[in-house]
């Protein structure tokens, strides 16, 4: 049995960027249907690549492959952009009997396909696709009860199952507090800038100095990780999240996660539990200053890695394929 996972090709060059601008522009209706490809490495790609690595990983135990498969056939992320030790395959060669993983950005694709089909369904912007959904082949999956909702107004009349996100623990170890580099606070300025500016004003206006922010984009995924090893805090700021990797990935590092929930899309956030929500720069800046406290975020951080413990590969997501390939494969 194999399963194949559909990522998008990675193509990051002057043209595809170029390309990419004018299809965010009134210019895409008269522009070509464009390549199933994405000019950066999205945390939903990244999702579905560590997916894959469970099944792979599952191989002996079950009798599975695992493949992921580009348009192009090739990996286009390479061990930079992407997760190392996946094979590729081209889409054209799924084969009959394939079980098939589409991203929500490729959906329509499903109409086209006889296989046992799980449509990935991870960003509230990408549900606006229609396929045909009923077929009792196809499967509705999702991350989070927020997502739910969502899923129920686009797609009716079929529910979808919550499958958890797969938090690499070995990317992302859990490192206690105190070895942390003191007042390092992590800030995504690609995710809501006006409200991370807002904080960190609103909380030098309220006397704090503890915290210093570190901004920190464009990188690959194991860059970051290398970086996550140092921050005490982290502050979410998007207003909208999709599979909301990043809060999930402090957690299992023992960094303490600050900020939005993101409409409920990062669910794991219990205040005063696993995190501490904020969801105006004021509010923010009022849980830095309670954050500057060492048993505050001891407490915090260790409750975070328990709570996100389920997400680790060996946890849940192996559970999930187990029990899913023993009633349809």
């Amino acid at each position: 049995m194999r399963v194949v996972f559909l990522v998008p090709d990675l193509d990051n060059g002057p043209i595809a960027q170029m390309r990419h601008k004018l299809m965010q522009s009134k210019a895409r209706r008269f522009m070509p249907k464009p390549p199933m490809s994405v000019n950066a490495t999205f945390g939903g790609t990244l999702n579905i690549m560590r997916h894959a690595a469970v099944v792979r990983d599952l191989g002996k135990e079950l009798g599975v492959e695992a493949v992921l498969a580009t348009e192009s056939g090739k990996d286009t992320y390479t061990d930079k952009w992407g997760i190392r030790g996946l094979k590729y395959i081209a889409w054209a060669d799924l084969a009959k009997g394939d079980v098939a993983l589409i991203p929500d950005l490729y959906v329509p694709i499903i109409d086209k396909l006889k296989n046992v089909a799980i449509a990935y369904l991870q960003a509230p912007t990408q549900l606006h696709r229609p396929f045909e959904y009923k077929r009792p082949n196809v499967h509705l999956w999702t991350d989070s009860p927020f997502m739910v909702e969502k899923v129920h107004k686009a797609y009716p009349g079929k529910e979808p199952v919550i499958i958890p996100n797969v938090v690499d623990s070995g990317m992302f170890p859990f490192i206690p507090q105190e070895k942390r580099k003191a007042g390092s606070l992590f800030v995504f300025p690609r995710k809501g800038p006006d409200f991370i500016d807002a904080t960190v004003k609103a909380y030098a206006a309220m006397g704090g100095t503890y915290w210093k922010p570190e901004w920190v984009d464009g990188v690959t995924i194991h860059e970051l990780a290398m970086k996550m090893r140092e921050p005490q805090a982290f502050l979410a700021s998007a207003d909208s999240e999709g599979c909301a990797l990043p809060p999930q990935e402090c957690m299992a590092g023992g960094i303490v996660v600050v900020g939005k929930h993101a409409q409920g899309a990062n669910f794991c956030m219990v205040h005063g539990e696993t995190s501490l929500i904020a969801n105006t720069p004021e509010e923010a800046a009022k849980c830095l200053r309670d954050a500057e406290d060492a048993g505050l975020r001891t407490r915090l951080a260790e409750n975070g890695y328990k709570a996100i413990s389920r997400f680790f590969p060996q946890a849940e997501p192996s559970q999930v394929w187990r029990d899913f390939l023993a009633k349809h494969g």
